[in-house]
C-alpha cells in the first residue's frame, strides 16, 4: 500500500533486475452487491468493467467458495448476466444487488527480469480512484511484487521489496480493491460464523456454532454444485444437510421442537436431491475404475453400459439444479442462516456445555452397540448397511460434541469413522453389483462377470474387515464424555 502521491523506484537500480517497460492501461469498474454487501463480506466480488464485460470473483485466499474456479467471465450486458447471480446464490440468497460502488484504476504493469533475461516476476503499480458521481472520494495505491521463484531469482525480487519499502511503500495484506475502497462494512463477517467454543461455554453456544459450521459449509459449495466441474462440491454440500440434520436430532432435548422438525424436514428434500447426484457420481467412479483393469476391447463394452448410469446421473443434476434455482431453496438458506445465528434453544440450553451436551452425544452410539450386539455370525447385506448408517449418526454425534468433551471423545470419532468407512466401501460395492446386474441386458456377459467378480471381491474384503474396525472403536470409547 502507498499514498495516492507515490512514486516508484527505479528498479533496474536494484542489483539483478532489469525493469522492463510500463504497459499503462485504464480500467473503469462498478462492483454490485446485495444493500447488507453480502457477497463482499463472503469474500467474493461481482464487477462490471468498461470494455470487458462482468467478472465474478467467488473470493481470494482463505476467504470464499470452495472446490470451484474463482473466477468468472460473462459478456458485456446491460444488466447482471443470470449466470453471474447463480454462481452467487449462496452469497446472495437471491437479494437483489445493485452497485455499490464505482472505481477508476490507473495501471502499470512491469516484467522484472534478471540480468541474462530470465522472467523473476512482474510488478502492478495501481492508483486507485474512487467516484462518487464525478467527485472523487478517495485515492489509494495498491502495489503488487509477484516473483517466479526459479533458481534462486526469489532473492532478486525480495531485493525488489525492500526497495519499495524504502521508498515508502507499506506491507499490507492483500485485500480486494473493493474491501479497501469501501473500508469496515465490506471486511465485516459473513451471515454465518461459527464461534469458537470452550468447555465453559453454555450448551446454547455449542449448538449455535455446530449448526453455523455446517451452513457456511453448504453456503460454501453452494457455487460447486452449480458449476459442476468438481464432483467434491457435491460432496460437501451432501455432507453439509447430513451433519446439520444429524445435529437438529442430537441436539434436540435442547432445542424447539416444532422449529427442529420444521428446519429438518426442509433439508431433507436438498439432501436427497444431492445424495441421487452424488450416489451416481460414487457409482460411475467406481465402475470406471473397474473397467480400467479391463482389456482394451472389454472396456468398450463396459464403457456403453456406463453411458446409461452418467445419463442417470445427469437427469439427477438436472432436478437438483432445478431445486435450487427455486425459491424453495433460497427460502431455506434464509431460515438456515437465521438458524445459524440465533437457534431456538429451550431455557434449559444455558446450563454448561460440558455438562449437557456429551450425554445427548452419547446415545447414539448406545443404539450402534445395541444394533451390532443383534447381529447373527453372517449378517445380512442390509443389517451391515444399517450398522453404516447407525455409526456415521454416532460418528457425527461425537464430533459435534468434541470441543466441550473429553480428549478421548474425538479419538473415538475417528474409530467409530472407520466403520463407517469400511461399511461403506462394502456398502458400495453390493451396490455397484446389484446395477451391473440390472443393466445386463445391455453388456456383453463375460464383462459383466468380470465387473460383478471385481466388486464382489471388494466386497467380501469389506465384510471380512469390519469386525476389527468394529473392535477399534469398542477400544476407543471413553469410560466418561464429561
Amino acid at each position: 500500500m502507498a499514498g495516492p502521491r507515490y512514486h516508484a523506484p527505479d528498479l533496474g537500480a536494484v542489483e539483478g533486475v532489469v525493469a522492463g517497460p510500463a504497459a499503462a492501461t485504464r480500467v473503469r469498474a462498478t462492483y454490485y452487491d446485495t444493500a447488507d454487501l453480502r457477497i463482499l463480506r463472503w469474500g467474493g466480488e461481482l464487477r462490471l468493467e468498461a470494455g470487458h464485460g462482468w467478472f465474478v470473483s467467488l473470493g481470494t485466499g482463505e476467504r470464499g467458495a470452495l472446490h470451484v474456479e474463482r473466477e468468472h467471465r460473462f459478456a458485456a450486458s446491460p444488466t447482471v448476466p443470470a449466470g453471474a447471480l447463480d454462481l452467487l446464490t449462496g452469497f446472495t440468497r437471491g437479494a437483489a444487488c445493485k452497485p455499490v460502488l464505482h472505481t477508476r484504476t490507473d495501471r502499470h504493469d512491469v516484467g522484472l527480469a534478471s540480468a541474462e533475461g530470465a522472467l523473476i516476476g512482474r510488478l502492478r503499480d495501481d492508483l486507485v480512484t474512487v467516484m462518487e458521481g464525478r467527485r472523487i472520494a478517495a485515492r489509494f495505491r495498491e502495489i503488487v511484487a509477484t516473483g517466479v521463484g526459479v533458481n534462486g531469482e526469489g532473492t532478486a525480487m525480495g531485493a525488489v521489496v525492500a526497495a519499495l519499502c524504502d521508498s515508502g511503500a507499506v506491507p499490507a495484506h492483500l485485500a480486494p480493491t473493493a474491501v479497501r475502497a469501501i473500508g469496515a462494512p465490506a471486511n465485516a463477517p459473513p451471515d454465518v460464523a461459527a464461534p469458537r467454543v470452550s468447555r465453559h461455554d453454555s450448551a446454547a453456544v455449542a449448538v449455535r456454532a455446530a449448526i453455523a459450521a455446517s451452513v457456511s459449509r453448504l453456503i460454501l459449495h453452494d457455487a460447486a454444485v452449480r458449476d459442476g466441474s468438481d464432483p467434491e462440491g457435491v460432496h460437501q454440500a451432501r455432507v453439509a444437510t447430513r451433519r446439520l440434520r444429524s445435529d437438529l436430532r442430537t441436539f434436540l432435548p435442547l432445542l424447539d421442537p416444532v422449529w427442529t422438525e420444521h428446519l429438518r424436514d426442509q433439508l431433507r428434500e436438498i439432501a436427497a436431491l444431492l445424495g441421487a447426484v452424488r450416489d451416481a457420481d460414487v457409482l460411475l467412479g467406481r465402475l470406471r475404475s473397474a473397467a480400467g483393469s479391463l482389456s482394451i476391447a472389454e472396456q468398450a463394452a463396459a464403457g456403453s453400459a456406463l453411458e446409461a448410469l452418467q445419463r442417470d446421473r445427469d437427469r439427477a443434476r438436472i432436478d437438483l439444479l432445478a431445486w435450487m434455482r427455486s425459491r424453495r431453496y433460497t427460502a431455506l438458506l434464509d431460515d438456515l442462516v437465521a438458524a445459524a445465528n440465533d437457534p431456538h434453544t429451550s431455557s434449559e440450553a444455558s446450563g454448561d456445555a460440558a455438562v449437557l451436551l456429551p450425554p445427548l452425544a452419547a446415545g447414539p452410539w448406545r443404539k450402534l452397540r445395541r444394533l451390532v450386539r443383534q447381529l447373527g455370525p453372517d449378517p445380512e447385506d442390509a443389517e451391515l448397511h444399517q450398522v453404516r448408517i447407525r455409526a456415521k449418526r454416532a460418528r457425527y454425534a461425537a464430533e459435534a460434541v468434541t470441543p466441550v468433551a473429553r480428549h478421548a471423545v474425538a479419538g473415538f470419532a475417528d474409530a467409530v469413522a472407520g466403520v463407517q468407512e469400511v461399511l461403506g466401501e462394502h456398502h458400495d460395492a453390493v451396490v455397484a453389483e446389484a446395477w451391473l446386474r440390472r443393466a445386463g441386458d445391455t453388456t456383453d456377459p463375460m464383462v459383466l462377470g468380470e465387473l460383478v467378480g471385481l466388486q464382489r471381491a471388494a466386497a467380501a474384503a469389506a465384510r471380512a474387515a469390519w469386525p476389527r474396525a468394529w473392535k477399534a472403536a469398542q477400544r476407543a470409547h471413553p469410560r466418561s464424555w464429561t
